[in-house]
């Protein structure tokens, strides 16, 4: 797989976002969830994301939770669109991405404000593993075989390799020489596949960038003032091509799992190990091009937000489709 970093621009200096209703010189998002507001601020109130994706606000009395959409939420709560409160509500759903739960003052993930990312995390860490021991149960030779049925008779971990190892050798009779450097080698496509997994979780809630954009669209074409205007027309042209970024990034990720099944001599899995390194790496453009425009996409509310600044979002989402790279969706690539 080619890599895609000498084809693109530099994302830092790529046509900045600016996120509607921020002041000229305002940094967005801020470190912390600082919410003004006092109810906002009470103490056990919390954010979570419910099995089927919606956003449960967690109220410390009676262990009330509600599920609410927080693209709307600021007229249930009575927050003035565009104010500080409001644009750190929008910021919770892409956090809750990255976390499972968010409490006032809780810091914004560092992948929002274009941190490096964190090493996996245990969840993904298990979940690549397991795809690992299919493998080796379905492909694998003697060895492989006994260090798989080894590793499904040892709790999940950071150390599952090494604990099967020591199995594998004190109760299979296989000598360290023979094992030691097959784990090693496993392990390392273990921990490729699981940071696939862990920047494929991460990725910006495209899904909702694209919502809020038919909103927006809808409600400039429903103002007869505006219905047949160029940001309208832009927008319009702009619908059919938004789904881009998401369609990409669920290719990708099924490709790493695909990879992952195929079957073939895993013994010496090197040439695995780039491929799950290509995918990730272009997980990771995508995700540094997009995530800061698809958050500052939810910062919009369609009746109220300045048309200037919609008209900014919708050139900035243009220029990002025109990078072709990001977008390519061949075998192999």
């Amino acid at each position: 797989m080619a890599p895609t970093h000498e084809r693109l621009p530099d994302p830092k200096r790529f046509d900045p976002v600016r996120f509607p209703g921020t002041a000229g010189d305002e940094a967005w998002p801020p470190p912390r969830f600082d919410f003004e507001a006092a109810w906002l601020r009470e103490q056990g109130l919390a954010f979570e994301r419910d099995a089927a994706g919606g956003i449960g606000v967690v109220r410390p009395f009676a262990h009330l939770r509600m599920v609410v959409d927080l693209e709307s939420a600021h007229q249930l709560f009575d927050i003035e669109p565009g104010t500080r409160d409001f644009r750190l509500l929008r910021l919770i759903p892409p956090a809750l991405r990255c976390v499972d739960r968010i409490q006032p003052g809780d810091p914004v993930p560092a992948v929002l404000l274009d941190d490096d990312a964190e090493l996996p995390e245990d969840h993904h860490l298990y979940a690549a593993t397991s795809a690992l021991v299919a493998r080796l149960a379905a492909t694998a030779g003697e060895e492989g075989l006994a260090l798989a049925d080894a590793m499904r008779r040892v709790p999940p971990g950071a150390d599952m390799f090494e604990q099967a190892v020591a199995q594998c050798i004190t109760q299979g009779g296989f000598s360290m020489a023979t094992m030691a450097p097959l784990a090693r080698r496993l392990q390392k496509l273990s921990n490729a596949h699981a940071r696939v997994l862990q920047v494929a979780a991460a990725q910006p809630d495209y899904s909702a960038m694209e919502r809020m954009l038919r909103r927006a669209r809808d409600s400039l074409g429903a103002d007869r003032r505006w219905a047949g205007d160029l940001l309208t027309r832009a927008l319009d042209a702009l619908l059919p091509q938004i789904g881009r970024p998401r369609q990409t990034a669920e290719w990708l990720l099924a490709q790493a799992g695909l990879a992952m099944r195929r079957e073939s001599p895993i013994d010496s899995p090197t040439r695995l190990i780039r491929e799950q390194e290509g995918y990730r790496d272009r997980l990771l453009d995508l995700g540094v091009f997009w995530r800061r425009l698809a958050a500052a996409w939810l910062a919009v509310d369609p009746d109220t937000t300045d048309r200037r600044e919609i008209e900014a979002l919708a050139r900035n989402a243009l220029r990002r489709l025109a990078l072709v790279p990001l977008y390519r969706m061949e075998a192999g690539s």
